[in-house]
């Protein structure tokens, strides 16, 4: 595996392998690729027009990565790119690192630029998870994360604006019906647009990704961009999200030690604000007795200073953290840090730290403004702050939430934009070095939802929340499409229902953690309700592994509540495959009346005799896997608002 220069034809090659590319240099002082090809599959998707290129400036290879320089015509720019290939997976990364000779702007951080070659009228696109307010009868406020395909053709262009509550850093270009396809990624919070589609108006499909951060940088100094990343697979859209999710998963996530991630999780907002250290401890009995194993005091535990409140908490958290370890669980808090209360002793010494709106951050709030982590002073006493809350408190794990940074205000001397400077080098630098000081504790995103459905969100983070504990049917509606983009381990759920029966907590299942929210601390262990706990519990803890690693099957969609009779049958069903394993998980809720539905299947080995059981009504049978893609599965639910559990296992 490795890259050749091409000094005469001025190409760049890659030879890997899962993946083959090949790139040129364009006076902007770009990479474009224009050539990838399937190993496995022996498909290419090349562009054989000419397009004016420059040389390399110099070509530096070091095994599976090389150093390639150009420079910017009319431009005093040096731009080195740096490009990347894996073994084990289909997909090359790069990003660029500018050197200006002369004060200059920069107008444009490019990402990644491909012509692919192939006519657009033969691709679809699809893309998403644009975070929007949704007000339904009788539901309150909920998110709605958006899915759009858009088939491609001539003369149609499209784009993906990703950032804070923007569109996810995603694209998958692929054939209507299944076969080559491709995804398309970034690593970037700050904002971005990837357009793709007939960009030069011939006809060819093309992607063009990049920031435009009006960056002014001195002479002598570099701005490195955010790295993207471009795949190939063969298959449906199912295998496009599944081989991204590998990548992500093996190259770019936070990896967490831990065996027992994702984790089965209690978290207090069940009880809103009004908590104390008994009746945290009561839940915390609870807790290590059904089989819980992360314990998470949320909002209402911390005055304006990140103190445990004391007349709430007159011993602090540490001795509750300590009785949680002791009882073989981690401990974790709601810390909101990018949010400040008018009534804290940083707001009275630092006014000009805070900017902008903040958010319900504490229990006393006074004002609350947003953190202005794009000024260096502000970032470095947060950082400290953050460790010192973490290891007074004996945190394994804690989320964020609410806005996560304040603007900076506008008499503030930016050398970006104010998204870039806050993000790129405020919220992101924080997080980078909360991470390298205190590496084994579990970061979860949270913005009162995704707001951050990025690469360098799970760059960044262990797990992240979907929608924001709206429900069971509400989170499968959006995990359903955040599964497009995100891997499992990234599809965290809050589980408020009350009462909570099978059909409510397996709809928080898919994924993980499984966190629970009821008011839990009452419970007798005798009851029904403590009954199906523990056996969800413990079917969550037999399926977590397998779906964590598993291709996601979108089998079918669940809608809104109100379309029960008006265009959707009440039927739903998600998967996960395990290809080490060759089995599979399916998960299948129903509402309403109809009581035999017919699920499709997909993804699994023709060739396989599975066992197919049914765990609820305790029956199975050996079906192939031929079979199973050709007829489904078809399954009797009686009554509203049930469920089954589908397990598919190799027949010995």
């Amino acid at each position: 595996m490795g890259f050749e220069w091409d000094a005469e034809g001025g190409r760049l090659r890659l030879s890997a392998p899962l993946i083959e590319a090949e790139w040129v240099a364009v006076a902007a002082g770009e990479l474009l690729m224009v050539r990838l090809h399937d190993v496995r599959t022996g498909l290419s998707w090349v562009d054989t027009t000419p397009v004016a290129t420059v040389p390399f400036a110099d070509v530096a290879v070091d095994g599976s990565q090389v150093s390639v320089a150009i420079r910017a015509a009319g431009l005093p720019i040096l731009a080195r790119w740096t490009v990347q290939a894996f073994a084990e997976h289909a997909t090359v990364r790069q990003f660029v690192t500018l050197t200006a000779s002369e004060p200059t702007t920069v107008a444009r951080l490019p990402v990644l630029a491909a012509s692919f070659g192939t006519a657009a009228n033969s691709l679809e696109a699809h893309c998403g998870l644009d975070r929007r307010p949704y007000r339904g009868a009788g539901r309150g406020r909920a998110d709605w994360y958006t899915w759009r395909s858009v088939p491609l053709g001539p003369g149609v262009v499209d784009a993906v604006r990703s950032g804070h509550r923007r569109e996810a850093t995603w694209l998958g270009l692929s054939l209507p019906g299944g076969g080559p396809g491709i995804y398309v990624g970034w690593e970037s919070n700050a904002q971005a647009t990837c357009e793709f589609g007939d960009l030069t108006g011939d006809g060819r499909v093309g992607v063009d990704c990049a920031l435009a951060p009006s960056y002014q940088l001195s002479a002598g100094a570099t701005l490195t961009g955010p790295a993207g990343f471009v795949g190939v697979a063969h298959g449906d859209l199912d295998e496009l999200s599944y081989r991204c999710h590998r990548f992500v998963d093996d190259v770019l996530a936070r990896k967490v030690s831990d065996e027992r991630f994702p984790y089965v999780e209690f978290n207090s907002w069940g009880y809103g604000a009004d908590i104390d250290a008994d009746g945290m401890r009561q839940c915390l009995d609870v807790c290590s007795r059904l089989g819980v194993e992360l314990f998470v005091v949320d909002f209402g535990w911390e005055d304006p200073d990140w103190k445990p409140l004391p007349d709430r908490f007159p011993k602090g958290l540490a001795p509750l953290a300590r009785e949680a370890h002791d009882r073989g669980l981690l401990f974790g808090i709601h810390l909101s840090f990018g949010n400040v209360s008018s009534l804290s002793r940083m707001y009275a010494e630092h006014p000009e730290w805070a900017h902008g709106p903040g958010q319900w951050a504490y229990r006393r709030e006074g004002e609350v403004y947003g953190l202005t982590l794009g000024n260096p002073e502000t970032r470095e006493w947060i950082v400290r702050k953050l460790v010192e809350v973490i290891d007074e408190n004996g945190v394994d794990y804690f989320l964020t939430d609410h806005f996560l940074w304040g603007e900076l205000p506008n008499t503030y001397d930016l050398h970006a934009t104010n998204d870039y400077v806050t993000v790129a080098e405020g919220f992101d630098l924080v997080l980078a070095r909360v991470a390298q000081l205190r590496p084994d504790v579990v970061m979860e995103h949270c913005d009162d939802g995704l707001a951050l459905p990025t690469f360098q969100m799970v760059r960044q983070n262990m797990t992240s929340i979907g929608v924001d504990a709206p429900g069971a049917l509400w989170e499968r509606v959006n995990k359903y499409r955040i599964s497009r983009v995100l891997p499992p381990r990234y599809l965290d759920s809050y589980a408020p229902d009350q009462p909570m029966g099978d059909w409510e907590l397996r709809s928080h299942m898919f994924g993980g953690p499984l966190i629970l929210m009821t008011p839990i601390h009452a419970l007798a262990e005798s009851s029904a309700e403590w009954d199906v706990l523990r056996r969800n519990i413990a079917l969550y803890k037999s399926v977590r592994h397998r779906v964590l690693r598993g291709k996601v099957l979108h089998l079918l969609e669940p809608q809104l509540d109100q379309r029960v009779g008006d265009g959707w049958d009440g039927w739903d069903a998600v998967g996960s495959y395990d290809e080490v394993s060759d089995s599979a998980v399916v998960f299948v809720h129903k509402l309403g009346s109809l009581a035999t539905r017919r699920i499709p299947l997909h993804g699994l080995r023709p060739s396989t005799l599975y066992r197919v059981s049914l765990v609820d009504a305790g029956s199975s049978s050996v079906v192939s896997g031929a079979d199973l893609h050709r007829d489904g599965l078809t399954l009797r639910l009686d009554g509203d608002r049930v469920s089954e559990v589908v397990l598919l296992e190799p027949e010995a």
